[in-house]
């Protein structure tokens, strides 16, 4: 494959343009909550992600199929039994209804929209106490608008602290991602044709992915020829194992980052066993004492299709039980 330049890729034909403001909405078909659905895990502060917590707001620069990059300011209103998700969009030019829905649909995969919680919930009512809470429209997981966003930062997720991660993939978005006219330091999630046509040299010498680098060029290479077609995994008739199978066939996915995967894809079977989950099953049910890894993993049991959740939030309720 030839290599292109950086400038060449990313080049802005934009110049002293004036955002076009464009307001949309989405009505969650469930009990929803969004700031819980928002910072739900840390995917909420990735680029070109970023969470202003004190205004309850994301914002994201997205890259539409027309070319253009948008800024969107996304909030809920509302309450859980009856929320809505508002979609401020500046633009360079006035949206037509193609683009409004494309956006629409990012926004709802991000949030999860179509994901029916509703057999989770029971399970959390039998469980009582404080699990009732999640039950308050939590239990979604943010994601990205496209799968090969989530596969990427994901990879870029193992053997490596959270500070480790922050960097490598802000350092892919500010080197490859598309800019936003209005503010050029603002920029988009790199398409794999952009990956891709890079030399894979780079993301090790100057992006400094390490091992990752080779994993995430052949993972851009493989979506940008067509040859693996991620958007394929969103659909609920393939079976869990073998969508596991599938997962651990890109290079650069383990085990635990096929559970991380699974569970953005609302597979939520296995848990993303990590030292993290071992430090805090021991200290919550253990006293301390490290378990065998079944016999950490069997906490969850009776949680059936749900185990990677129930643990998600058994943390959460944790860090709410040492606040009261």
């Amino acid at each position: 494959m030839a290599h292109a330049s950086l400038a060449g890729l990313l080049e802005s034909s934009y110049n002293d343009l004036v955002a076009v403001i464009t307001n949309l909405r989405l009505k969650p078909p469930t009990s929803f909550d969004f700031a819980s659905t928002a910072y739900s895990h840390g995917w909420a502060v990735l680029l070109p992600n970023s969470w202003d917590g004190e205004a309850q707001v994301m914002q994201r620069i997205e890259r539409l199929s027309n070319g253009e990059v948008v800024l969107l300011d996304i909030s809920g209103k509302g309450t859980a039994k009856d929320a809505r998700i508002e979609i401020s969009v500046q633009s360079s030019s006035k949206l037509d209804e193609q683009v409004r829905n494309e956006i629409k649909t990012a926004v709802s995969q991000m949030f999860r929209l179509d994901q029916d919680l509703s057999e989770f919930y029971k399970l959390c009512r039998k469980k009582g106490g404080t699990w009732r809470q999640v039950t308050k429209g939590m239990g979604r997981l943010l994601a990205s608008p496209t799968v090969f966003e989530d596969v990427v930062k994901t990879i870029c997720t193992t053997n490596i602290q959270w500070g480790g991660t922050k960097r490598m993939v802000a350092g892919l978005v500010e080197a490859l991602g598309y800019p936003y006219a209005e503010d050029e330091e603002l920029r988009a999630f790199p398409t794999s044709e952009v990956i891709a046509a890079l030399a894979p040299e780079m993301y090790i010498d100057t992006i400094r992915l390490g091992y990752r680098g080779p994993y995430i060029y052949e993972l851009a290479s493989r979506v940008a020829e067509g040859e693996l077609d991620l958007e394929a995994f969103r659909d609920r008739s393939i079976p869990t194992e073998e969508l596991r199978k599938q997962l651990l066939a890109i290079k650069g996915i383990g085990a635990y980052a096929a559970a991380v995967m699974l569970s953005l894809l609302g597979r939520y079977d296995d848990i993303a066993a990590d030292t993290v989950f071992c430090d805090f099953v021991t200290r919550r049910y253990f006293g301390g004492k490290r378990p065998e890894h079944a016999e950490a993993l069997a906490v969850y049991d009776d949680w059936g299709q749900w185990k990677a959740l129930a643990y998600w939030f058994d943390m959460w309720l944790e860090s709410q039980d040492e606040e009261i």
